[in-house]
């Protein structure tokens, strides 16, 4: 065995480490599943580097989003949220894909995610790239408003021991350790151990809800190079929330091979083991197996092609805990199939870029879905981008709306037409189609000086087939109590459009400010009585203010203001996050988080069924942080 090398970097001394024309060259993968120059994407893409979310003072992922504009975050509890992008936010927000190293985390029972069960030790992520707008002609059905993908570092870049303890009012305690070793000389390894505890937030009265949650996850992960083409990774981890309500296992392993300058081969499978345990919802426990294939190869010296091939499969295992929800098949099993290609063309090297692609998947709901995009990018000069894009994505019905597995009551009985009690429930609908979303982009980046970064984004969106419930259909006699069917179905229809702005400025070398601003303004139709229950829609402004201050070389003086405007049932609110970080020595860090400073409590999210919503306090926390 050989010897270590040195422990991972201590953080930046400086924010002038990465310039703002750095910042502009950063690599992101997550538009077209290569390398690409963040400058020269056409997409709305923002990427969180590991200092921004250091920096930040966060403690989750969701936290860590509430820094992108045009992200939509809401706190619901003291463990969930609600995110999205670009509208449609909600506890069970449906058209977001999340991945996380390459796995996708979203549920294929309601298709979002558990949040709570997303608990990457943040130290060791590389970075989270964010796509505004669709991203389904690579990433498939569900990544419709947006893309979230978080990407760890590699076992070589994390050598070394870290560890971190801290605590708070809110944040009652949260600690965590990683340990970077290295096996001969070719193959890295770390293992790490996290955790955290929250108070009980306050309900609207300042009564405790009495959501007090525990999360703790532990993993490994393991980086082989056996020649400077090639790149085998298998990584493992386990997340316990509270250990009684629910838990996540995983294990992914990917192998990457160079075969060329301008070709490069990629397999990756993994397996996901998710159980709930809600007594208001129902006891699930899935399996998830998945494998992909994809392939980059230049057909011409103008032509980057890129395919692929995937095979996903899930088993729901599902048991009733409520008389509210019934489990009528209790043991459910589905099958997606996918295939994708994507041509870029420079049409005028250097200077004029265009991109189509489509994805075709199978899946045993709605059947043959296909998802096609065309995207253009102009660069007038080496610091300016103009880019454009239309796309087609869908959300795949999930298994509540679109398979016979549960009946949700949603009131109280009434009298059926044969004078009987009918329990108004929920049902699914085998007829339901995919929701369908056309989306216009354009987009526009110019870096005027070395200190100044600019970046526009504008989208149209048209939502047809949007799925929700209007009225009883059909009454089933039973005991005690009948079934009065309401089915899921395809009722409305959505027009949307915005935009998001950003500006970077760096005034000095040991100062930098971001400003975001993002609008949001939708139009529904459909029959009157499904649009009195539709929600709000999103909130039509947000704006936020970021200063990261290198007060001297080793204190930082990082500070968030942001803005959200109000919904019908709830308020706006204006609030402010503030970390002081000193470091007495290179491998110490000593930093101070307070966290909604503006008021002592406030709500985000409107009311949710199934799940109590409390309101997000004011609160503190310190941190030591040591590397050796």
């Amino acid at each position: 065995m050989t010897s270590l090398p040195a422990a991972d970097p201590a953080p930046s001394q400086s924010l002038a480490d990465l310039s703002i024309e750095e910042l502009m060259n950063e690599s992101v993968t997550s538009v077209s599943k290569k390398e690409q120059r963040l400058g020269d994407v056409a997409a709305a893409v923002t990427v969180l580097t590991n200092e921004d979310i250091r920096r930040a003072g966060v403690t989750s992922l969701p936290d860590a989003l509430r820094l992108v504009p045009g992200m939509d975050v809401g706190t619901v509890n003291s463990s969930e949220f609600a995110v999205s992008a670009r509208g449609f936010n909600l506890a069970y927000a449906n058209k977001l894909l999340v991945l996380v190293d390459g796995r996708a985390v979203y549920s294929p029972l309601f298709a979002g995610v558990y949040w709570d069960l997303q608990q990457p030790m943040l130290e060791d992520v590389d970075r989270i790239e964010v796509i505004r707008g669709p991203g389904a002609t690579v990433w498939g059905a569900n990544a419709v408003n947006g893309v979230v993908n978080v990407v760890s570092r590699s076992a070589r870049e994390t050598q070394g021991t870290l560890t971190y303890a801290g605590g708070g009012d809110v944040h009652e305690a949260l600690g965590g350790v990683r340990y970077g070793g290295q096996i001969g000389a070719n193959t890295y390894y770390r293992v790490f151990a996290t955790f955290q505890s929250n108070a009980d937030y306050p309900l609207a009265d300042g009564q405790p809800a009495h959501d007090h949650w525990q999360g703790r996850t532990a993993g490994f992960r393991l980086d082989h190079y056996p020649d400077p083409d090639t790149h085998l990774t298998w990584q493992a981890d386990a997340t316990g929330a509270d250990f009684d309500s629910g838990y996540n296992v995983n294990t992914l392993g990917r192998w990457t091979r160079q075969l060329t300058r301008t070709s490069s081969v990629e397999v990756q499978a993994y397996y996901d083991r998710t159980y709930r345990n809600d007594p208001t919802q129902v006891r699930l426990l899935t399996h998830t197996f998945d494998v992909t294939l994809q392939h980059t190869f230049n057909l011409t010296g103008r032509n980057a092609v890129i395919w692929g091939l995937g095979y996903r499969y899930v088993i729901n295992d599902m048991a009733q805990t409520t008389p509210q929800i019934a489990v009528l098949d209790g043991d459910l099993h589905a099958q997606l199939f996918s295939a994708f290609v994507q041509d870029e063309f420079k049409l005028v090297p250097g200077r004029l870029t265009f991109t189509a692609g489509a994805k075709l998947e199978h899946n045993d709901t709605t059947g043959f879905e296909f998802q096609p995009s065309v995207r253009l990018v102009f660069n007038p000069t080496g610091r300016q981008t103009v880019w454009a894009a239309v796309s087609r994505a869908l959300r795949t019905p999930d298994e509540v709306e679109g398979r016979n597995v549960v009946a949700i009551a949603v009131g109280p009985p009434l009298v059926g037409p044969d004078g009987g009690l009918y329990l108004p429930s929920l049902v699914s609908n085998a007829a339901l189609k995919a929701e369908v979303l056309f989306a216009y982009e354009l987009g526009y980046r110019i870096q005027p000086t070395k200190r100044v970064s600019v970046e526009l984004a504008a989208f149209s969106n048209h939502y047809d087939h949007l799925v929700t419930y209007a009225t009883v259909e059909r009454f089933v006699p039973g005991t005690p109590f009948g079934l009065a069917a309401i089915p899921w179905a395809n009722l409305y229809r959505i027009e949307s459009y915005g935009g998001e702005a950003t500006l970077t400025v760096s005034p000095a070398d040991s100062w930098r400010l971001t400003a975001g601003y993002a609008f949001d303004q939708e139009s529904a139709h459909g029959p009157a009585a499904v649009l009195q229950g539709l929600s709000s829609g999103p909130p039509r402004h947000q704006a936020s203010l970021r200063s990261a201050h290198d007060l001297t070389p080793r204190t930082n003086l990082d500070v968030q203001l942001r803005y959200v405007s109000g919904l019908a049932t709830t308020p706006a609110y204006f609030t402010a996050d503030l970390r002081l970080a000193y470091r007495p020595t290179n491998h110490i860090e000593l930093s101070l988080v307070g966290q909604n400073l503006l008021d002592e409590q406030h709500p985000e999210q409107p009311p949710v069924i199934f799940t109590e919503v409390s309101e997000i306090p004011r609160g503190f926390y310190g941190k030591i942080l040591w590397r050796f």
